[in-house]
């Protein structure tokens, strides 16, 4: 089974995230990205769940590490 992504890429108006065939509606900040795809991800009921990745200035797209702690924001709903 081959690995799916989703990225954390700039956007012209804030940042967004693309995998699975979409791009996502544009976020305010990086965090605010990071949380709604980590959110999809959790969503996922089968296979395996998608690696996060971001962009680094070199233009590499390298995994997330996701024992980094931040605060995320939290979505109503």
């Amino acid at each position: 089974m081959e690995q799916e992504f989703l990225d954390i890429v700039p956007h012209s108006n804030g940042w967004c995230f693309v995998g699975h065939g979409l791009r996502s509606p544009a976020y305010s900040s990086y965090h605010l990205a990071l949380a709604a795809a980590k959110k999809l991800r959790s969503e996922r009921k089968t296979g395996n769940a998608p690696v996060l990745r971001h962009l680094d200035l070199k233009g590499r797209l390298l995994p997330i590490d996701d024992r980094l702690v931040f605060a995320e924001p939290h979505f109503a709903g």
